[in-house]
């Protein structure tokens, strides 16, 4: 079993935004693996997630092996084995199979030990700042998402440390070094909201942030203004280990509020501790997948949002 609590949208069945999103990430990222697949039941969350992703790490001006020196940070942080082994594939490929290869081994070479500690402890962002943070930002978002709703021992195809030489004349590894011109995602979005975060400037990176935060955030309308505040004050920017502080946590809602309330704190916190017990309970005979994805969504962008400004200081 590849995908746990949602059935995503094959390749072939896409249709409208999902199927446009499915087309540019075979063109310009990968082929279209679980980790953009299991976003596709909420086509809203789906197109900003890719949107963001694509302006930030995928086109720009920083090179992309510095970038996903980025993605490999925060990826071993949060602890998602899924993201860890294919940035560090991406890595090789993108020109920087020495670091890969130094990170791999938990190590960080001096030209990029900078850009590495600010990923991983926060601080002044390198320049320019848009790219790195959004980088960043996305990579905290998506991993959240893997760990709930990927197979713990799931890894990217292919994509194992021994292989690399396997992608030398592969699509991914031709694609990886195509000049793309920036802000050409953007025509995927719905809409552009104009709360654009001050630290993306005038790159296309902060109308997609801004559309990600936007649709993410929606997902709080699935739950009660008790459940809502209880999520948000108990929010962190760093995962938590087991499921124990959840209860207390939970204490002062409702029997009614609780379930909610836990998938999106789980979300946020511990991703990975979310169990078809948690989704029964909420979902029942009333949720849909696409109903569930915008509450894991909430607890993942508030997550997030504590994150943001520890990186951009």
């Amino acid at each position: 079993m590849i995908f746990r609590h949602v059935t995503p949208v094959g390749p072939s069945d896409a249709t409208g935004p999902v199927a446009d999103v499915y087309a540019q990430v075979d063109k310009e990222f990968s082929s279209i693996g679980p980790a953009v697949m299991m976003l596709s039941p909420a086509p809203e969350l789906l197109v900003p997630g890719w949107v963001l992703l694509r302006e930030s790490l995928v086109a720009g001006v920083v090179p992309r092996w510095h970038k996903e020196v980025v993605t490999v940070t925060v990826s071993r942080a949060n602890r998602c084995a899924y993201d860890l082994a294919g940035h560090l594939v991406f890595l090789r490929l993108a020109g920087g199979a020495h670091v890969a290869d130094a990170l791999a081994r938990g190590e960080e070479p001096a030209e990029v030990a900078d850009i590495a500690r600010w990923a991983r402890s926060g601080g002044r962002p390198p320049e320019p700042a848009a790219e790195y943070v959004g980088t960043a930002l996305v990579l905290h978002f998506v991993n959240r998402l893997v760990l709930a709703l990927l197979a713990g021992d799931l890894l990217p195809g292919n994509m194992t440390e021994g292989l690399p030489p396997s992608f030398d004349g592969a699509p991914i590894a031709r694609a990886i070094h195509q000049e793309r011109v920036s802000g050409s995602s953007l025509g995927l979005l719905a809409e552009v909201p104009a709360n654009v975060p001050a630290w993306a400037g005038d790159s296309p990176v902060g109308p997609a942030y801004a559309a990600l935060r936007t649709a993410a955030l929606r997902g709080g309308s699935l739950l009660s203004e008790p459940a809502r505040k209880v999520v948000q004050d108990a929010m962190s920017h760093q995962l938590r280990e087991g499921r124990e502080w959840l209860a207390g946590c939970l204490a002062p809602l409702s029997p009614q509020d609780r379930p909610g309330a836990a998938l999106a704190l789980l979300a946020g916190l511990a991703p990975n501790e979310i169990t078809e017990s948690d989704v029964a309970d909420w979902r029942g005979d009333r949720y849909t997948d696409h109903c569930l994805l915008h509450v894991l969504a909430y607890g993942a962008i508030l997550a997030v949002g504590k994150v943001e400004p520890r990186i951009t200081s």
